[in-house]
């Protein structure tokens, strides 16, 4: 009798403390387990050398050799410091004590032996188009190396923010295929899975990373396209985070208890013109193009359709950005003139139009859109928005495949360098597939590009700017703002869409 007692007790102790288990393992798991929607996959997987965005996760994985944070500001990476000890030639000192997720050791060699691959004359990278090409690059010792431009480079500390570094023989052993579907980075994080067309990729924590992981372990990406869909799965308790949500989900997702921050950025959303085509098209007239935007009511844009979360647009540049021209007048909504134009370049009964447009990655762009058109069919130009998904459009904007489009959609991209000369050179005739091209800029464009006196490049940062304001050389919308919503139980700080954020997230445990 005794003995079944102490059975029937040992048994229930058993049941409780595996139940304790089990609850503590949960518990544990579901505090350091972070859920995000995001609305693009990682088109290129996780390859080093491509020129997409790489779905919120690249730099979860890789370092790069600088990093510029959310306020613009160059800070130090897997280089701790670098000096430009000539105008062609930069010396950077690279930090000690750092091993791949392989636990290979991280030194000269790997900076050296990324710059190989990137620049290997037999496969066509296009991150080269980011970087710029070198003279050469030399290792000075373990943890020194030397690179030198072809022509004086104010930007490449900035540029090499871009550029992660590989471990040398991961890559030789998996080739580039290989690596960019299994990636072996220096970053906090691990890719787990991809999940189906990269929708759902997963991160595990790093063990030997010099990022330390503050409390997130794991990081499950959902990728949601529609910006209603990732309010939904929030607000259904299927997400963490949502990043770029509607405005007028704000309310709804604070009363429910939900953290809202609205993250202004240097970058522009555009209409984007093709100039560079066979026809005689009206969107080579200067006039015509000045007329586009002064006929859009963009002020409306931003107080009705994106309650007042963003600025409007009227020039290629955002206040806090260098090369900003305050002394510029605004495209003020104003048909009357916008017909004005249209009449002295020859176009008073109006034309038709066709744009390419992706709805979905800012907050409210498809009715901003839609607002657009319809603003300027008020001067009688007639305008068909076309969708079109994300992938898609990033294969368009490379190969310049618009077809008898006359424009789309596109960003003026200033947050990647926190600087507007790449942007500038996306909009001229130096663009790899180019479709706005104005020879007579140029020379300013290629001056600043080389120019190492930052008080003069500025200056002529902000000739670029009134000259491509003058020539309307694209429809210039909105500043691009980011809303992002999360669990009150979280601490995110400022989000960042490069995954160069989830291992200084914290959950909170009550």
């Amino acid at each position: 009798m005794l003995k079944i007692k102490l059975n029937l007790i040992f048994y229930i102790l058993s049941s409780y403390l595996i139940f304790f288990l089990y609850y503590s393992v949960s518990i544990a798991d579901t505090l350091s387990t972070l859920r995000v929607g995001h609305p693009t996959p990682a088109v290129s997987s996780a390859d080093p050398f491509a020129r997409d965005e790489g779905g919120g996760l690249r730099f979860a994985i890789y370092d790069a050799l600088t990093w510029i944070d959310s306020d613009g500001q160059l800070k130090p990476a897997l280089a701790k410091s670098w000096t430009n000890i000539s105008p062609k030639v930069w010396r950077f000192e690279l930090r000690e004590n750092v091993k791949f997720s392989n636990k290979e050791k991280f030194n000269t060699d790997s900076v050296i032996k990324t710059l190989k691959e990137l620049y290997n004359p037999d496969v066509y990278n296009p991150k080269i188009i980011e970087i710029g090409k070198l003279a050469s690059f030399s290792k000075i010792n373990d943890l020194v190396v030397e690179i030198e431009t072809i022509n004086p480079d104010p930007l490449l500390p900035k540029k090499l923010s871009l550029l992660p570094i590989i471990e040398p023989s991961a890559w030789d052993k998996l080739g580039h295929n290989n690596y960019k579907r299994s990636p072996i980075g220096t970053g906090p994080y691990i890719l787990s899975s991809w999940g189906n067309n990269n929708t759902n990729p997963i991160l595990i924590a790093s063990q030997s990373s010099w990022r330390k992981v503050k409390s997130i372990k794991r990081v499950d990406i959902k990728v949601i396209p529609d910006p209603a869909s990732r309010v939904s799965a929030l607000l259904s308790g299927e997400l963490d985070v949502g990043v770029s949500l509607p405005s007028d989900d704000i309310e709804n997702l604070k009363f429910n208890n939900f953290i809202v921050k609205t993250q202004p950025s240097p970058n522009i959303l555009s209409i984007g013109f093709r100039t560079v085509r066979p026809d005689q098209s009206p969107l080579k007239n200067s006039k015509v193009r000045n007329a586009l935007n002064y006929a859009v009511d963009k002020k409306s844009i931003v107080e009705l359709i994106l309650n007042n979360t963003t600025r409007v647009a009227h020039q290629p540049a955002t206040p806090n950005l260098i090369g900003f021209n305050s002394g510029l007048d605004k495209f003020n909504y104003n048909p009357k003139k916008a017909k004005e134009l249209l009449t002295q370049a020859g176009y008073a009964d109006g034309f038709p139009l066709k744009f390419y447009v992706y709805g979905g990655l800012l907050p409210g762009d498809s009715l901003v859109f839609q607002k657009m058109a319809q603003d300027l069919s008020s001067i009688n130009v007639i305008t068909e928005l076309r969708q079109i998904t994300f992938p898609d459009y990033v294969r368009r904007l490379f190969s310049g495949d618009w077809g008898d489009s006359d424009g789309f959609s596109i960003g003026w991209m200033n947050h990647v360098l926190w600087d507007p000369q790449r942007s500038f050179e996306q909009f001229s005739c130096a663009y790899s597939a180019p479709f706005y091209c104005d020879e007579e800029i140029m020379p300013l464009i290629n001056q600043a590009k080389i120019e190492m006196n930052p008080n003069i490049r500025e200056k002529l940062l902000q000739d670029i700017v009134a000259d491509l304001h003058k020539q309307g050389a694209a429809l210039w919308l909105i500043e691009f703002s980011r809303i992002v919503a999360f669990r009150d139980s979280i601490n995110i700080g400022k989000f960042r869409l490069d995954g160069t954020m989830f291992e200084k997230i914290q959950k909170k445990t009550n």
